[in-house]
């Protein structure tokens, strides 16, 4: 189709254009970058022309954003011809590298658009909100764009992915209807060959005479980053097809939806499961916490293939191959450390490395308003890779420290002042860490997530330290006393603090913050936390989670950090760091968690362990690729439970892509629109004569999520297929954004005058205070508001648009 192929030519373009700035940045690299010069690239051009956008000196228009690709595209040619070594012939001498990352690309764009066109509804879970934001950039003058949920208000959210996002939308010239559906599978394609690279980059650095196994190891990268699913398919199937047919097996799992008995289906009429058409939705909630007195409680577990096939463009999801690009980056300041003599100074390193040190602000700093979670995260792992990489060297204390804090002081400040228009009028709900009391992760549970992945890794650390010992370089047992002592030390001893703290502020009647109820009623969870076992809550056995999961979290790192040593600063080292930290982000779950909107651990769960996934899942492509290639006596057994581990990854994918696409039933699209065909065309028909007619944002009203409604797409839905901004969109999420209920509740009572009341003096007035131009009566006003309250608007208002049961009504001004 003509939408892939121009999207697909666009973001070649943007590549290759880019590529000089790239090949300065990661000339540490044994790709250079290449397969992260599309995000990077993008992340370059959006950045400017978000900030010429903000501060009044581009257009925000196609005009806008063609200027700021000319600027960043001078830039890059002024960098190629200062010398040194070619980007262009570098580019010709790597013909195969650039054939490989190119067709990765492809099919991956294009087989994901393909899926894309199966389901193309941009509707449910929080896609109205994605394209209200979307459409809000598009729409805007300049920026931050206008909220379209709640009319005089500007976004408060870090929206840089619907910049980036609506930068494409404006260079290619086509309507948001359909690059909503380009964007899930630009990323997506983005994701997989960012991974890819990453991956190869550091099986070249460990064996750089091998290039067609670099090349498998890649696509290991790319399947367990973006493809891969975790453990819960193949229960899910033994589930419906009975084929685990004790009872006490799924209470024992207790995994929502799969804790009841199995049905009695025969294969294949088994599957899918008749009374579950969203089963593929169940994989993101594999971990149960409970309430004080035993009732579910959400937690949220996706990774990056659920979030495709879902399809949400949420930031996380924006965020990933530019959080991949910045752990290219890390492993490039680990190279850099690790390579530099003790005698060269800050300075020095600063003019030989400039685009990469240039880079750091721009990219670190936009993960930030991508998604704030991220932030921290990969700040902390290029310090930490800076640090390793350093002391592995056997350099200098006084000089690593000295550089990493010129390094911290270069991302932070920097990183700060560059996106500072956003901080201006950004407002968060998040209100500081909280002791995660009585929900701990049962281990059972959290292997259905991970075991894949810590079956591997613990496999690969295992073959290190025997391997090292075998040679001499590692003390066998004091390894392994070093992974005992972290297992208890970080592990089990802080699960005992925490129930030694419980006790004590019970004893002293001290409050604790992050308490529900009173403590007393939180003992049998919180002893629960140490002892493994069940809790009788309300007369129900409900299972304790034990120390188990933090312990194994605590020994696994234990075990990649005690593969370290001094003048050992080879690429596994690297990957050891992600291994720690992956492991250290689900560690912290168990004890911590970021207080807001929800106050639980939910989204602290979601945002830590998707970046564990991203974080393990490199590792685990690395270290299977090490493991073929240095025990090939054990090869046999290594080809069998290899290829266990990715058929069972694959089930995932395998199974949900055919049911989440409807089986492939109905004719292919990528109109995201196009079901509005069916639900509401009169509601349609009034959209698209809005978007084609009305120009600017003027203020509409619509049925409004008013009383804390969110995720119900036909409230605001005039708002967001058009951008214009309504009085009051979800009023859940806008609560979320803000932190404050305040300004919601203040327009309630204004909306329930303007759609109840049948006062025409008072509508009028409320009309002019929120200035007002279109009012829609359409299927769902009819539905949730009484007819004579909906008259009024005729007496009062001029009718512009008419089909079927949908009006538009316009106020007349002067």
């Amino acid at each position: 189709m003509f939408p892939v192929f121009l999207w697909w030519l666009l973001l070649a373009a943007i590549g290759f254009s880019t590529w000089p700035l790239v090949f300065g940045v990661f000339r540490w690299l044994p790709d250079r970058g290449l397969a992260c010069a599309r995000p990077l690239g993008l992340l370059l051009l959006g950045f400017l022309w978000w900030w010429g956008g903000s501060m009044g000196w581009l257009p925000v228009s196609p005009g806008g954003a063609l200027a700021a690709w000319g600027v960043v595209a001078a830039m890059g040619l002024w960098l190629a011809d200062r010398g040194g070594e070619s980007p262009w012939e570098w580019l010709r001498a790597h013909r195969s590298l650039v054939a490989f990352y190119e067709v990765l690309f492809a099919l991956s764009f294009a087989g994901w658009a393909a899926f894309r066109a199966y389901n193309p509804e941009i509707t449910y879970t929080e896609k109205p909100m994605e394209l209200a934001f979307l459409n809000a950039v598009v729409r805007a003058d300049r920026f931050p764009p206008h909220d379209p949920w709640l009319s005089g208000f500007a976004i408060s959210y870090y929206y840089f992915g619907y910049v980036l996002l609506g930068f494409l939308t404006e260079l290619s010239g086509l309507p948001t209807r359909l690059t909503f559906n380009l964007g899930v599978a630009a990323w997506f394609a983005m994701t997989v060959t960012a991974a890819a690279g990453l991956t190869l980059n550091l099986w070249r650095l460990y064996r750089p005479g091998q290039p067609r196994t670099a090349l498998v190891v890649a696509l290991l990268g790319a399947f367990w980053v973006g493809l891969a699913g975790n453990a819960e398919a193949l229960l899910d199937l033994a589930h419906a097809c009975g084929w685990i047919r004790d009872p006490k097996f799924w209470e024992w799992l207790d995994i929502p939806e799969l804790n009841t008995p199995p049905p009695q289906r025969p294969w294949p009429a088994c599957w899918p499961p008749a009374d579950r058409p969203w089963a593929w939705w169940r994989a993101s909630r594999v971990i149960r916490d409970y309430t004080p007195d035993g009732q579910h409680q959400e937690v949220i577990d996706e990774f990056p293939q659920f979030s495709f096939l879902l399809g949400d463009l949420h930031p996380h999801v924006l965020a990933l191959p530019f959080a991949l690009t910045a752990a290219a980056l890390a492993l490039a300041a680990f190279r850099i450390a690790s390579a530099a003599p003790a005698s060269r100074s800050l300075r020095d390193q600063l003019a030989e490395n400039g685009p990469w040190w240039g880079a750091l602000p721009v990219v670190l700093g936009g993960l930030a308003f991508l998604n704030t979670w991220d932030f921290p995260i990969y700040t902390g792992l290029l310090w930490a890779a800076w640090g390793l990489g350093a002391w592995s060297a056997d350099r200098p204390p006084q000089a690593w420290i000295r550089e990493g804090m010129a390094l911290g002081l270069g991302v932070l400040i920097p990183g700060f002042l560059l996106y500072l228009p956003f901080y201006l009028g950004f407002r968060s709900q998040a209100g500081g860490l909280l002791p995660n009391l009585y929900n701990g992760t049962r281990l059972p549970q959290f292997l259905v997530m991970f075991g894949l992945h810590l079956a591997g890794l613990l496999l690969w650390v295992g073959h290190q330290a025997f391997r090292r010992a075998r040679e001499g370089t590692l003390g066998w047992t004091r390894w392994g006393g070093r992974v005992l002592v972290g297992a208890l030390a970080l592990g089990a001893a802080p699960v005992l603090g925490l129930v030694i703290l419980y006790r004590l502020a019970l004893t002293l009647g001290i409050a604790l913050p992050g308490s529900p109820v009173s403590l007393s009623a939180l003992e049998p969870w919180v002893v629960g936390r140490l002892i493994d076992g069940t809790v009788e809550i309300g007369g129900r056995a409900l299972p304790a989670s034990g120390p188990w999961v933090p312990m194994v979290l605590a020994g696994i790192g234990a075990g990649a950090v005690g593969l370290w040593g001094k003048g050992r600063g080879g690429v596994e080292s690297f990957v050891g760091l992600l291994i720690v930290f992956g492991a250290a982000l689900a560690w912290a779950v168990e004890f911590v968690f970021l207080r807001d909107f929800f106050g639980t651990r939910m989204n602290t769960v979601f945002k830590f362990y998707f970046q564990t996934w991203v974080l393990w899942s490199v590792a685990l492509a690395w270290g299977m690729g090490v493991l073929w290639e240095e025990a090939r006596a054990a090869r046999p057994a290594l080809a069998f439970g290899f290829a266990g581990m990715i058929a069972w990854a694959a089930l995932y994918p395998a199974l949900m892509i055919p049911i989440k696409a409807d089986f492939f039933a109905r004719p292919p699209t990528l109109d995201g629109y196009a079901y509005l065909g069916e639900w509401a065309p009169d509601d349609l028909a009034a959209i698209e004569w809005l978007n084609q007619t009305v120009q600017g944002t003027p203020v509409i009203l619509e049925a409004p999520g008013w009383r804390g409604i969110s995720f119900q797409p036909e409230f605001g839905r005039f708002a967001a297929h058009t951008g214009l901004p309504t009085v009051l969109g979800w009023a859940g999420h806008e609560h979320q954004w803000r932190g404050s209920y305040a300004p919601i509740a203040a327009r309630e009572p204004d909306l329930e005058v303007l759609w109840l009341s049948t006062d025409l003096e008072r509508t009028l007035a409320l009309l002019e205070k929120y200035e007002i131009a279109y009012v829609i009566v359409g299927r769902t006003e009819r539905q949730n508001f009484p007819p004579q309250a909906l008259r009024k608007f005729e007496q009062l208002l001029e009718p512009v648009f008419r089909q079927g049961k949908t009006v538009i009504y316009r106020r007349r001004v002067g």
